[in-house]
């Protein structure tokens, strides 16, 4: 059985050799929607990403820009979009370390 440390560490890996994967920076939150149909909408000043859920419910969310283009990283099979979206956000921290 792994040991409390090792599902943060792992969790922590493995989300680095995704950046890595897809070549940026990663500061945001990875929402896993492999099964789920997409599409990306752009005009001159905003990209919005829609994607349906299981039940087709369609939802959007905003393409985040760095540089005026939109984060829209692809390779070989996979496609990753940073955008904003209405989430819940997961902080671990060390219990340590609290102030």
């Amino acid at each position: 059985m792994l040991k409390d440390s090792d599902f943060v560490q792992n969790f922590i890996s493995s989300q680095k050799n995704l950046m890595q994967y897809f070549g940026c920076d990663g500061d945001f939150y990875v929402r896993p929607l492999v099964e789920s149909s997409w599409t990306v909408k752009n005009d001159d000043d905003f990209a919005i990403l829609s994607y349906w859920d299981k039940n087709d419910k369609r939802i959007d969310a905003v393409v985040v820009k760095k540089g005026g283009k939109p984060m829209v990283y692809k390779k070989n099979d996979f496609t990753m979009i940073i955008g904003i979206d209405c989430v819940k956000l997961a902080f671990i921290f060390k219990t340590e370390l609290e102030r």
